[in-house]
C-alpha cells in the first residue's frame, strides 16, 4: 500500500509539464485545467468571497497564467473580478490574458515599471478576495523588482489571500523563505504538493493547503519521483505488525530502556511506558540507582534494575552492564534524561559497539555527536531520533537549515549513518536512506519535555514487536502525533502534558488498526 500524497520538487513538476508537451497536452490545456480546478476549490473554500470582489495579481510566467485563468472562471460563476498583470505576459499566459480581456473588458490592468504600482494599491483596496499569482516555482532566491514590490504590497494590504501553486516569495523545495513572501489562508498547489507546503517556515506562510488536480497523462506520472511521501492512518495500519492470537509476552519483544539521572527520572517512566503502549512484550529499566526507587513507582509494568552511579548518572563502570543486560533483549532503546558525563558518555559507547538494536535519543545523541566516527562506523541497526536542535549538532549544519530542508538532510544522515533518521517535526521526516515519509499529525501539546521519550519508547516497542525499523520509526511518528490530537480534543494544547498523550494511546493505535488484526 502506498502513501497518499507524494511531495514533488519543481524540477519534477517542469518535467511533468514537458513529458505531457511531448504526449500532445499544450501546456495552455494544462493551465485551464488547473485554473478551473482551482476556482472550483476556492468556490468551495469561502463562497462567500468567491462572488465577491476578486482581484487576481498575476505575474508573467505560468503562475500569472494560472491566476488569469482561475479568475476568469470565477467571473463567469458571477464574481466582480478584475486583474493585474505584471510585467509582459509570453506563451500561454499571453493567451489566458488575451481569454480574460475577451471576457471582461476593461477589467485588467498591465503594469510594465515600478512607478506604475500605485494603480495595484488602489485596486488592492478595493478587493474582497486577492489571488496571487506573482510568482511559482522558478523562484531560486528572493523576489526583485516588480514582483517584488507587488508581494509588498499584498502582504501590507491584510487582503485574504489565495496563493496559486504557492505564495509568491516562497521557495518550492525546501521551507526557506528568502525575502518577502505573501501569506495566504488558502494555497492551492497545482498537481501535487511541494516541499515548501509542508516545511517550516514557510509552511506557515501557506495557510491550508490542497491540491488541485491538473490534467497530465496518467502515464507521465511515472517517469517522475517523488521527493517524499506524505502518510495517513490507513497506510500507517497497513505497517502493523500482527498480533498472534495466541501470543504471550515474549512473543511482542523484550525491550531494555537505558535512560534517567538525577532529576530525570520521570524521562526514564515516559520512554519504558511509551514501549510498553505501543505493545511490547518485556520493558526492563537499567537507571541509576539513586533514581531506581522513583522509576519503579512511577510504572509499575515495568522491570527496573539499579545501575551503578556517579553524580547523579550512570557511571562508566554501568557500561558492562547495560551491555550484559541488552544481550538478552531484542533491543535497547538509549538515551531519555541520561544526562551528559563520562558515564552516560561510556554507556553509549558501549552499546553502539556491542552491535545490538539501538533506539538513540536525547542525551545518547549528544554522546554520539561527540564522536561521529561511531556513527560512520556502520552499526546499521540503529534509529536516531533528533529533534532539529539534536540534528544540528549531529550533522554539524545550521538548525534554521536543517528545518527548512529536512527532508534533504534527513534522507543524507541515514545515508551517511546506515541508520533510520527520525527528524522530529513538524513535520517529522522519517528516512532510511531511500524515501523520506512525512507524518503531520500531532499539535503543540508535544511542545513539553518527555514528549520525545515517549515517541522513542514507542517506536521501540513496535520495532520489537516485528515491524522494520521504518516501518516502526513511521508509525511512531504518526501515532505519538495522533495521540497529541486525541488528548486535546475539546481540552487545551498548552496545558496536555505528555502523560495525557501516553493516556490516548490505546485510542490513537486503535483508530488505525484495521480489523481483524489477530492471525490465528
Amino acid at each position: 500500500m502506498k502513501p497518499v500524497l507524494k511531495v514533488f520538487t519543481a524540477e519534477a513538476i517542469r518535467t511533468l509539464d514537458r513529458r505531457a508537451a511531448e504526449h500532445g497536452v499544450a501546456p495552455l490545456l494544462l493551465m485551464e485545467s488547473a485554473g478551473r480546478g482551482a476556482a472550483a476549490e476556492i468556490s468551495a473554500w469561502n463562497r462567500g468571497l468567491a462572488t465577491g470582489r476578486v482581484l487576481a495579481v498575476c505575474g508573467k510566467g505560468g503562475n500569472g497564467g494560472d491566476a488569469l485563468s482561475a479568475t476568469r472562471w470565477l467571473g463567469l460563476a458571477g464574481a466582480d473580478v478584475q486583474a493585474v498583470v505584471l510585467g509582459t505576459p509570453h506563451g500561454p499566459t499571453a493567451e489566458q490574458e488575451r481569454a480574460f480581456r475577451a471576457s471582461f473588458p476593461d477589467r485588467l490592468v498591465a503594469i510594465r515599471r515600478a512607478a506604475e504600482l500605485n494603480v495595484l494599491r488602489t485596486r488592492i483596496a478595493e478587493a474582497d478576495l486577492v489571488l496571487d499569482g506573482i510568482l511559482g516555482i522558478g523562484l531560486a532566491q528572493g523576489a526583485r523588482g516588480l514582483a517584488r514590490g507587488a508581494i509588498e504590497i499584498v502582504v501590507a494590504s491584510g487582503s485574504p489571500v489565495v496563493a496559486l501553486d504557492l505564495p509568491s516569495g516562497l521557495v518550492a523545495d525546501c521551507g526557506a523563505v528568502p525575502g518577502p513572501a505573501v501569506r495566504a489562508e488558502l494555497t492551492l498547489a497545482m498537481g501535487a504538493l511541494k516541499p515548501c507546503h509542508l516545511l517550516p517556515p514557510a509552511a506557515g506562510l501557506c495557510g491550508e493547503a490542497r491540491v488541485v488536480d491538473v490534467a497530465y497523462p496518467p502515464s507521465v506520472w511515472d517517469e517522475v519521483s517523488p521527493v517524499a511521501h506524505v502518510v495517513d492512518a490507513s497506510f500507517c495500519g497497513s505497517l502493523l505488525p500482527r498480533r498472534p492470537r495466541f501470543g504471550h509476552k515474549g512473543t511482542f519483544g523484550k525491550i531494555l530502556v537505558v535512560a534517567g539521572a538525577v532529576g530525570m527520572a520521570g524521562a526514564a517512566a515516559l520512554c519504558a511506558e511509551g514501549a510498553l503502549r505501543a505493545g511490547a512484550g518485556l520493558v526492563h529499566v537499567l537507571c541509576p540507582e539513586p533514581v531506581f526507587p522513583i522509576v519503579a513507582a512511577l510504572l509499575p509494568e515495568a522491570l527496573v534494575h539499579p545501575g551503578r552511579a556517579a553524580d547523579g548518572m550512570l557511571s562508566p563502570e554501568a557500561a558492562a552492564e547495560a551491555v550484559r543486560r541488552a544481550q538478552e533483549m531484542d533491543l535497547v532503546v538509549v538515551g531519555p534524561g541520561l544526562g551528559r558525563g563520562p558515564g552516560p558518555k561510556e554507556v553509549v559507547h558501549a552499546l553502539v559497539a556491542s552491535g545490538v538494536p539501538l533506539v538513540v535519543d536525547a542525551d545518547a545523541l549528544f554522546a554520539l555527536a561527540q564522536d561521529p566516527s561511531l556513527l560512520r562506523a556502520g552499526h546499521g541497526e540503529i534509529i536516531l531520533t533528533p529533534h532539529v536542535g539534536e540534528f544540528a549538532r549531529l550533522a554539524a549544519v545550521d538548525p534554521d537549515e536543517a528545518m527548512s530542508d529536512k527532508i534533504r538532510w534527513a534522507r543524507g544522515m541515514a545515508r551517511s549513518s546506515r541508520a533510520t533518521v527520525v527528524l522530529k517535526g513538524p513535520p517529522t521526516a522519517v528516512s532510511g536512506g531511500g524515501d523520506v515519509y512525512l507524518t503531520t499529525t500531532g499539535n503543540t501539546a508535544l511542545a513539553h519535555g518527555g514528549s520525545g521519550d515517549v515517541l522513542a519508547g514507542m517506536i521501540g516497542g513496535l520495532w520489537a514487536g516485528g515491524a522494520t525499523p521504518l516501518a516502526a520509526a513511521v508509525v511512531g511518528a504518526y501515532v505519538h502525533g495522533l495521540a497529541a490530537e486525541l488528548a486535546t480534543a475539546g481540552a487545551s494544547e498548552r496545558a496536555a502534558l505528555p502523560r495525557d498523550v501516553v493516556g490516548s494511546l490505546p485510542w490513537a493505535f486503535a483508530s488505525i488498526e484495521p480489523e481483524p488484526r489477530r492471525d490465528s
